[in-house]
């Protein structure tokens, strides 16, 4: 009797040895559950951890890019039991394993082999970032095993869904290239490859990666060197740089960009961070060379002639120059003239009025380079029409023929000629400049054509009356008849 009594002794304080410590057990737990809370967005495949401050304020704390499913709840729920390795559905496997509710859990992207950290699965893992997952929630090792160390049970996990990724954004996600079977974040494996591979900023090959940079030249830094992340995949576009310039005889200061317009030294310092965080830098100094000015240039054209209403237009540009080194060979352009041409700063010459005018091209590099290029306006006649200075004229007497091209404007060709033919040159003579002469009384009819007047070619003709007196003082100085055809 006294025997039993003293084993049931011995089971009620053992039962409550193991209460009281299972108070101190579960109010330890309850505490550190309190530290995070962790929220899921299923549209946007993101983790974001809030930590509690000194305020008892939750506040962002670390985000984390994932991979859920159609099957993955929404809702609130408290963080259950923790797996190292445990076998999913496939049968598949994953690390770092921390359940949220029934079978749904965060873990690691699945392996084919249990507790073989080398056979991750390439193509599930570049899904990271995207709905992949029958209903887990996928992560990287290194995110997974984050939650698994610091998020007890208890630890509340809200499941909802927002195009905002929310308050930190939406990490990225880095590649595998084919045949890797390792996460890169998987570091506490001392077999993992990835832990002695970094990023890298090199300088490109050939004339790209030079540090030698024209006058005036077109010049895009970033191509002057090739990125690569620690699984080996370019990432220029992640680069980061700082650029400090110093003249001949200056000390360095701080600018934004390379000015190729302004020689000296440019020292840059490039920087790199992954999507997983690890770094790479490189310093380089690049030299923008000295200005080469032009010593002579030609145009496309010195001669133009451009004709109202048909074309009326031409543009000017750059035929030729030396030094084929120059370091500036844009030009500006003036016109002697705007009121026949006017030229604008690429060279377009654009007819305004029958004239003449000169383009002027002078070289930008403040050498004094010129050419020129003389512009001549000109414009078709419709019509001709022809009078004499004095119709009636003695015996002896000359007058002259007086032509003038429709409309008034009209210029026609620069090879445009005028041909005179009298109908009686025994009464009047007429000579190639339309001279007149008096021979004997009589009328005679001169008839005026003009070549090279028109558009397509037609000739222009009119006549003239002129009537000779044998006595001078039956002159007069009536206009004369006109015809036009």
């Amino acid at each position: 009797m006294k025997k039993k009594l003293i084993n049931c002794s011995i089971v009620f304080i053992m039962t409550v040895f193991v209460m009281i410590a299972g108070v101190f057990i579960n109010t330890s737990d309850s505490e550190a559950a309190s530290v995070y809370r962790i929220k899921i967005n299923k549209q946007q495949n993101c983790v974001t951890i809030y930590k509690i401050n000194s305020k008892g304020e939750y506040k962002p704390y670390k985000a984390m890019i994932c991979s859920v499913g159609s099957a993955t709840p929404y809702g609130t729920f408290g963080l259950k039991e923790k797996i190292r390795w445990h076998e999913l559905e496939g049968p598949v496997y994953g690390q770092y394993c921390s359940r949220i509710t029934g079978h749904i859990l965060f873990h690691s992207v699945w392996y084919y082999q249990n507790g073989n950290p080398a056979t991750l699965s390439n193509t599930q893992y570049n899904r990271l970032g995207s709905m992949a997952s029958h209903g887990c929630v996928r992560l990287n090792v290194r995110d997974a095993k984050w939650i698994y160390d610091n998020c007890p049970s208890g630890t509340p996990v809200e499941i909802y869904a927002s195009k905002d990724p929310g308050p930190l954004g939406k990490p990225e996600s880095i590649k595998l290239p084919a045949g890797s079977g390792w996460d890169p974040t998987d570091v506490t494996n001392p077999a993992n490859p990835y832990n002695k591979k970094k990023p890298s900023i090199k300088m490109a090959k050939g004339k790209k990666g030079s540090t030698y940079i024209k006058y005036n030249s077109s010049f895009n830094l970033l191509k002057t060197i090739t990125a690569k992340n620690t699984t080996g995949f370019d990432v220029n576009d992640k680069v980061t740089y700082t650029i400090q310039y110093k003249a001949e005889k200056g000390k360095y200061v701080k600018v934004k960009k390379i000015n190729t317009l302004k020689k000296g030294v440019y020292k840059v310092r490039f920087k790199l961070v992954d999507e997983i965080g690890r770094k790479a830098s490189l310093k380089v100094k690049y030299t923008v060379l000295n200005k080469i000015n032009l010593t002579s240039i030609s145009l496309n054209k010195n001669n133009v002639y451009m004709y109202m209403g048909y074309n009326q237009s031409c543009k000017l540009k750059l035929a030729s120059y030396k030094p084929k080194k120059a370091s500036i060979k844009d030009l500006t352009f003036v016109s002697s003239n705007p009121a026949v041409a006017t030229v604008n700063n690429k060279g377009k010459v654009n007819a305004v009025a029958p004239g003449d005018a000169v383009i002027t091209a002078l070289s930008k590099d403040g050498s004094g380079v010129k050419t020129e290029c003389q512009i001549h306006v000109r414009k078709y006649a419709d019509a001709m029409a022809a009078g004499l200075e004095k119709s009636t004229i003695n015996k002896g007497e000359v007058t002259r023929v007086l032509c003038t091209l429709l409309p008034a404007d009209a210029t026609g060709q620069d090879s445009l000629n005028y041909t005179y033919v009298s109908s009686d040159s025994a009464v009047a003579s007429v000579d190639a400049a339309g001279n007149v002469t008096g021979v004997s009384q009589g009328t005679a009819v001169i008839t005026v054509t003009a070549g090279g007047a028109t558009a397509n070619g037609a000739v222009l003709t009119s006549q003239v009356t002129v009537t000779v007196n044998e006595d001078s003082t039956q002159s007069d100085v009536s206009p004369g008849a006109l015809t036009i055809q």
